[in-house]
């Protein structure tokens, strides 16, 4: 799994038909990350219009029409849910940069487009605080 990733990621980037299969590919990485015992569809709520293709190219991921219902909320705005994650257990990646690093106390990871290519960014330490391990792998894409 640890070495996954990066083949994976490395694999649709260079070789995948369009960005929504990377996108979708690259949330599915991140949750079984975050979640290693989720066997189900990954439940997301999304906010950001731009991610709305990644239902369409994997059933892995399930869009959910309530935040309350969702495993991940998709967001470019992690503000509105501050108060709903500081009592529930659901992952925020955010979608934009600078939303990522105005709410790094509740962001786990940051996942955006930029020059054309994506950027992971995982907040190591709301992964510390959780007690997720980090596969030596991930470095590079800690924050």
């Amino acid at each position: 799994m640890k070495t996954l990733f990066v083949t994976v990621l490395l694999a649709l980037t260079l070789y995948a038909n369009n960005t929504s299969e990377i996108k979708a590919k690259i949330i599915i990485n991140i949750a079984h990350l975050i979640m290693p015992e989720k066997t189900t569809a990954i439940q997301v709520y999304n906010t950001d219009h731009y991610f709305n293709d990644i239902f369409t190219t994997d059933y892995a991921l399930k869009k959910v029409k309530d935040y309350h219902e969702a495993d991940i909320i998709l967001t470019n705005d992690s503000s509105k849910f501050r108060d709903y994650v500081k009592t529930h257990n659901v992952t925020i990646i955010s979608t934009k940069y600078q939303d990522y690093k105005n709410n790094q106390t509740i962001d786990e990871c940051a996942f955006f487009w930029q020059k054309g290519r994506p950027n992971i960014l995982l907040n190591s330490k709301i992964f510390q605080l959780k007690k997720i391990k980090i596969p030596k792998s991930f470095a590079q894409y800690m924050d």
